[in-house]
């Protein structure tokens, strides 16, 4: 039986991008890069798949949200939600999957021809690290060269009650794939090992 643990305070600057979201930034470069930070419960986990407008608050403790554009258009976010117990974080881990497959094909996406027709569908593989984590990635019909091509790349981590999701297009976290993934990998690693810190989490 998993009981419902006492609620957690997420620190201030406690997230890896948090520093950089809170540092006072020129107009000027305010017009290139902006960040958001929330701490709303109701937040939608990070990629989204079924692109849900809220989440359901019941089962949270607590959660951080930071998200990351550029004009270049650029984007990329990091997500740590406290459940109030581990059960409930790992019901909210395969809901998101679970989403990844009901939501998997949506026809409604652009191929690089820019025609409307296209296709895009997400694609999540298990990979080892923390208690259980897998990476997220939402693949778009290339119709030119007829391939389909990562758009988005994502890693979810579970430690105990704690999820962690760390995502970001291609422009954040380098075309090439093992880039991506070696990017999104080293800061979960980071956080998974920094989020045992918080009473109770692990």
């Amino acid at each position: 039986m998993s009981l419902a643990l006492a609620p957690v305070q997420i620190p201030k600057n406690f997230l890896l991008s948090e520093k950089a979201a809170r540092t006072p930034q020129s107009d000027e470069v305010r017009a290139e890069e902006w960040w958001e930070i929330s701490d709303k419960l109701n937040k939608p986990l990070l990629g989204n798949p079924c692109g849900r407008k809220g989440a359901t608050t019941a089962d949270r403790s607590a959660a951080r949200t930071i998200v990351h554009h550029t004009s270049a258009p650029s984007y990329s976010g990091e997500q740590l939600v406290i459940y109030r117990s581990t059960k409930a974080a790992k019901k909210a881990m395969s809901k998101l999957f679970a989403d990844a497959g009901q939501c998997a094909t949506q026809p409604d996406g652009k191929p690089y021809s820019w025609t409307g027709d296209g296709k895009t569908r997400w694609v999540v593989s298990r990979t080892r690290l923390a208690h259980e984590a897998a990476l997220m990635r939402m693949m778009m019909y290339d119709k030119l060269n007829k391939d389909w091509s990562s758009l988005l790349s994502g890693l979810v981590a579970r430690k105990g009650r704690a999820l962690m999701i760390h995502i970001g297009d291609q422009e954040a976290l380098g075309y090439e794939r093992k880039q991506a993934v070696k990017t999104l990998r080293s800061t979960a690693i980071k956080m998974a090992a920094k989020v045992c810190a918080l009473p109770g989490v692990c």
